[in-house]
């Protein structure tokens, strides 16, 4: 092992065809395989292995960078947020915006809009679990429809947890939610990995720290009652002082699902994400760390207070 403790090394895991599997950093490439070992699918394609020393890891990082970029290794995209960055254009200054186009219709099909017209009234509560959904012959008659049609709007709220058939009976109204959701008591928290690497840039800006800067990545799911119901990654500067936290910014958006959290949330592809950046801040203004909190909407919920001050 080199002296320096900074070194670290870039490796290359090629197959029997040379062809490149993946790409990695670490001062401990011995550790980083035997954990590769237990936790990829594609271990066992591996043939060689290539090792190439750097004085520091941020010039090992940058060379990752280069080497996404330009070798194009087959596994790297599968969950490495800077591979994906690695392949993308420099950010322009001026953002392309595009054009508003006013909708005229709802392009969604006769399935898609009978389960929307559906869900909002069990999320609400107007719809409480237990309830009976109307007959397939009322909602054929309602949506001028087909029985298979209906079936297909049905069977979207069950795969999205709001519904239930019983043989012989009727479909009812039911909760995705686990049982016991809210209750810290049955929450476990499993760690996916624990890495140092290059941060997206929306959470590059949040710390403070520049494109080129090697942060501490550390990404669990929580689970209740065994049912994944947020993943949350968190984000530190290597460099970062302890100080104690005194105030939490969250910033909120909503979006389609990609691939990885369709499978790591166990959700169907109509279910969207909320999102939710936060930002640890110190009493002087820093921040701490900066976490991103993905939840399936089916099973968010927040609910804001905000004090009225009298003029």
């Amino acid at each position: 092992m080199p002296a320096n403790p900074e070194r670290t090394a870039l490796y290359r895991l090629f197959d029997t065809d040379d062809r490149l599997l993946y790409v990695g950093i670490s001062s401990e490439p011995k550790a980083r395989m035997r954990d590769h070992a237990a936790e990829k699918s594609w271990w066992g394609d591996v043939a060689t292995r290539d090792f190439e020393w750097f004085d520091s890891r941020q010039e090992a990082a940058e060379a990752e960078i280069e080497a996404i970029r330009n070798e194009q290794p087959l596994h790297n995209h599968a969950h490495n947020t800077s591979a994906v960055l690695a392949l993308l254009p420099a950010a322009r200054t001026e953002p392309l915006r595009p054009q508003f186009t006013p909708v005229a219709k709802d392009g969604r099909s006769v399935a898609q809009r009978m389960a929307a017209d559906i869900r909002p009234l069990i999320m609400s509560g107007d719809m409480p679990a237990g309830t009976r959904l109307p007959s397939t012959r009322d909602l054929c008659a309602q949506y001028q429809t087909s029985n298979v049609t209906v079936q297909r709007g049905l069977r979207i709220l069950k795969e999205e947890g709001f519904a239930v058939g019983r043989n012989g009976s009727a479909v009812y109204v039911t909760s995705p939610a686990p049982e016991h959701l809210g209750d810290p008591e049955h929450e476990i928290f499993e760690q996916i990995s624990n890495d140092e690497r290059f941060p997206p840039r929306s959470v590059a800006r949040a710390l403070g720290a520049s494109d080129r800067e090697v942060v501490r990545r550390q990404e669990q799911v929580l689970r209740v009652d065994d049912r994944p119901v947020r993943i949350v990654t968190t984000y530190r500067r290597l460099a970062g002082e302890v100080e104690s936290p005194v105030e939490v910014v969250d910033q909120v958006t909503v979006r389609p699902p990609t691939s990885t959290e369709v499978l790591a949330l166990q959700i169907s592809q109509e279910v969207p994400v909320m999102v939710t950046l936060r930002r640890t801040l110190d009493e002087h203004g820093g921040v701490l760390n900066v976490q991103t909190l993905v939840e399936p909407g089916n099973l968010c919920l927040r609910l804001y207070r905000t004090p009225i001050v009298p003029q």
